[in-house]
């Protein structure tokens, strides 16, 4: 019972030390992305949002060319053409009949046509003559001056607002679809207009409710509203029907024809048969266009020469951002394309933390700076992957904050980890290291005189001699150990006052341990009549770090002290130092009989320390017996011959 409850206590102990030292760890990478999700909340990741955003929809793959939308712009070929801009009455008259003999189903005239005198004389017949013919305004300005009305001669029905909205740093990203004015009356935008007439020929019928905000339905399928928190747009006005424009992905999603084109009567009907066609101007000195960067090519940029373009800023006309917007409409309805949808906010919110968490994870799990980092980045990738993935389904998933919350949480995280295990693992050296020098140095002393105790009377001043050494040797291991902390472990401690510098090479120390060691006063030393001086040199091109040279030469002044401790009437002490094809070897051999302590027989302290050492060489440490008398004590350990395996190695 008081076992079960001791070993039950002791796991507790175990666990909540783990807990508090995970708290330390995970609370900075929590913070972290706390801190992450505030700044996004406050909107100071709207512009890294759109841009990544934009870039995404960029590299999305080709899609079909829209067939059912088709634009005719007007050029600077077609100005030069005519003679005159604005484009004369009786040209756009002329062109608007030429384009009903082809038998479009419905044509949205994205020009300014307002005046009601002598020269709008040609246009009126055919405004009244072709119900299928959208004009446009521009009404949602609070000031009426700077508002546009739409021709006279055509109802509220067939008119559609040109307005359009651009976020804050200059680029445009939303449609605004349906909208109520200054005055309370509900309008319409032309993109809205097209689709409706074009649908209502396919048996889908437009409905709408009071308010601009209602659900838009065509049949059974319903069109998504932009909301002040979509995607990363962070309280956004969201006044009115906006929906966030899902471009279609073509380097010439429509087919363009130009006035001359027309009016010279150049157009293959099939062209136009049962299509949306949308007139413009496609002249960059009208000054109808808006920047953009969500697509791979323009009207803008095909004119000018370039088959796809990288810019992050690129000019888009107005004619074609109501294409866009139309086939948007058209083609969710028809042909089931998605539209941009996002994730409710608390969802979005949660994908953030989650990711966050996962860095946490990654920076606790991954001890190695360039695992952390290699991870971090492979799944970053694989995040940017799913997000890519999403948008091409028509989902916006946020990007920006979740990399960073992966990615600082992580790394914050790992440095965390990596300080508190240093601090830990320093405390545990420093304690290793305080052990280290009282076994080698003041318990060996120790040990000989409590064996002299057994065998012998030892006179009274002898053992006080004695045990005052012991007495110095104690007090002056602080300091030693100070020295060697401040020597950035640079040096280590053995016996009395010797301190060794790690830097000297490796064949030279071994000797100077060997000298020093043997000039301690154990008995197995007494009674040694041959020395053969040992030849370190084959290990002087052994690579070895700082830990490791340390190790090496615990080892052998412990395999030396244990000769002299544990060995009786040895004669001969040999210490053999050899390099074959592939290992090094190092053994210390005495023909003495060991006396087989308790502490010898169960594998002391300097026993660990031999096996701790051959692991980390990657090597073996044995202890075995001579022949015909004494004892064997060899450590072997690969030969690193390349640079690369001497780097992992180490």
């Amino acid at each position: 019972m008081r076992l079960a409850f001791f070993r039950q206590n002791n796991l507790s102990k175990k666990l909540y030390r783990e807990l508090k030292l995970w708290r330390e760890v995970v609370l900075p990478g929590l913070s972290v992305v706390g801190i992450i999700i505030f700044v996004r909340s406050v909107g100071l990741l709207q512009s890294q949002e759109w841009l990544v955003f934009d870039q995404l929809l960029r590299l999305r793959p080709n899609e079909t060319v829209d067939q059912r939308v088709v634009i005719v712009g007007i050029d600077e070929d077609d100005i030069n053409y005519v003679g005159k801009f604005p484009i004369p009455d009786q040209e756009i008259a002329q062109m608007l009949n030429i384009l009903n003999s082809y038998q479009p189903r419905v044509i949205g005239l994205d020009l300014f046509r307002d005046k009601n005198d002598s020269a709008n004389a040609e246009l009126a017949p055919v405004w009244r003559q072709n119900a299928n013919i959208i004009g446009i305004e521009v009404a949602l300005n609070r000031k009426q001056s700077f508002n546009v009305k739409p021709p006279p001669e055509l109802p509220p029905q067939r008119v559609g607002f040109a307005d359009t909205i651009v976020d804050p740093d200059g680029k445009l990203r939303r449609g605004l679809i349906a909208s109520k004015t200054y005055t309370g009356e509900l309008k319409y935008s032309l993109p809205l207009r097209l689709a409706q007439f074009y649908l209502d020929e396919q048996g889908l019928k437009f409905e709408h409710g009071r308010r601009s905000y209602d659900p838009i339905k065509f049949g059974s399928s319903q069109l998504v509203r932009f909301l002040p928190n979509s995607g990363g747009y962070v309280r956004t006005d969201a006044n009115g029907f906006q929906m966030l424009l899902n471009f279609r992905s073509h380097s010439q999603p429509f087919r363009t024809i130009s006035l001359r084109e027309i009016l010279n009567k150049k157009v293959d009907p099939n062209w136009i048969r049962d299509r949306v066609v949308i007139v413009g101007m496609t002249a960059p000195s009208v000054k109808d266009s808006f920047i953009i960067s969500a697509v791979k090519n323009t009207l803008y940029t095909t004119a000018l020469g370039i088959e796809e373009s990288s810019n992050q800023y690129q000019w888009i006309y107005g004619v074609e951002f109501h294409a866009h917007a139309t086939s948007q409409i058209i083609s969710h309805v028809l042909d089931n394309r998605p539209l941009l949808k996002v994730w409710l906010e608390i969802w979005e919110y949660l994908w953030i933390l989650a990711w966050g968490l996962l860095g946490i994870i990654v920076g606790l799990i991954l001890q190695s700076p360039a695992k952390t980092l290699l991870s971090l980045g492979v799944i970053s990738i694989g995040l940017v992957g799913i997000c890519y993935i999403s948008l091409i389904f028509g989902w916006w998933i946020p990007v920006v904050p979740t990399l960073l919350a992966l990615t600082s949480a992580g790394l914050t995280t790992f440095f965390f980890d990596r300080d508190l295990r240093t601090l830990l693992e320093q405390r545990s050296l420093t304690l290793k290291r305080s052990f280290e020098a009282i076994h080698n140095g003041p318990l060996q002393s120790l040990a000989v005189i409590l064996r002299s105790l057994g065998e012998e009377e030892i006179e009274t001043e002898k053992l006080r001699s004695q045990l005052e050494q012991i007495n110095r040797e104690l007090r002056a291991i602080p300091e030693y150990l100070s020295q060697e902390m401040l020597s950035r472990n640079q040096s280590v401690y053995l016996e009395g006052k010797e301190v060794l510098d790690l830097q000297t090479p490796i064949a030279e120390m071994l000797y100077y341990v060997y000298e020093i060691t043997l000039r301690r006063n154990f008995q197995g030393f007494t009674t040694i009549q041959s020395f053969i001086p040992p030849n370190f040199e084959p290990l002087a091109e052994c690579h070895l770090n700082l830990n490791q040279k340390r190790e090496l030469y615990l080892f052998l002044q412990e395999a030396l002290c244990n000769v002299g401790k544990h060995s009786q009437g040895a004669t001969r002490l040999d210490v053999m130092c050899t390099r074959s094809s592939k290992h090094y070897c190092l053994q210390i051999i005495d023909n003495g009989i060991a006396i087989l302590t308790k502490t010898y027989q169960r594998s002391g302290q300097g026993t660990k320390q031999a096996q701790d050492l051959a692991r980390q060489l990657k090597g073996k440490f044995r202890r075995y017996p001579n022949s015909p008398q004494g004892t064997i004590c060899e450590l072997t350990w690969p030969i690193v011959n390349h640079w690369w395996q001497n780097f992992f190695y180490l």
